[in-house]
C-alpha cells in the first residue's frame, strides 16, 4: 500500500470574493469595497489620487483626491489639501477643500479646517470644524 502526500491547491487571488468592510467603516458606505488604498502611519504621499473606492489615511497624505467613495483619516492620520467623496470619517486632521456629497463623519478627536461642503454632518462632543462651512445642494 502507498500513501500519497496530500495536494496544495492554489486559488489565484481573482477568484476570491469582495473583502468585507473594514470594521468601523461608515454604515451606508458601498457594502463591498473592492479600490481600497491605505497610507500607514509613518508613511507620507503626496500628489493625486483617482480610482479608489475607499482611502485609508494613517500617515501624512498631500493630494488632490478624485473619483473616489470614501475617505477615513483616523487617529493619528493627516490630510492636506483637496477631496471630493461621497462619505468621509475623520478621527485625525483634514486641512483644505473637502466636498462630501453624503455624509460628514468628525469623531471627537477629529479637526476639519478650511473650505468644506457637506450633505449630512454629524460632530461628536470634542470634534471640530472651522473655515468656511456649509450645506451641498
Amino acid at each position: 500500500m502507498s500513501i500519497e502526500p496530500a495536494r496544495r491547491v492554489a486559488i489565484p487571488i481573482t477568484n476570491l470574493p469582495n473583502p468585507a468592510p473594514a470594521v468601523g467603516a461608515l454604515t451606508d458606505a458601498p457594502p463591498a469595497i473592492v479600490n481600497q488604498m491605505l497610507v500607514g502611519r509613518e508613511v507620507s504621499l503626496s500628489g493625486k489620487i483617482t480610482g479608489c473606492d475607499r482611502l485609508q489615511v494613517e500617515g501624512k497624505v498631500e493630494a488632490t483626491l478624485l473619483e473616489c467613495s470614501t475617505i477615513d483619516v483616523a487617529g493619528p492620520g493627516v490630510f492636506n489639501g483637496t477631496a471630493t467623496v461621497d462619505h468621509a470619517e475623520i478621527s485625525g486632521r483634514f486641512e483644505g477643500t473637502l466636498t462630501v456629497r453624503k455624509r460628514l463623519l468628525i469623531h471627537s478627536s477629529g479637526k476639519v479646517s478650511g473650505t468644506i461642503r457637506y450633505g449630512q454632518l454629524e460632530v461628536a462632543c470634542g470634534g471640530q470644524l472651522s473655515g468656511d462651512i456649509g450645506a451641498e445642494g
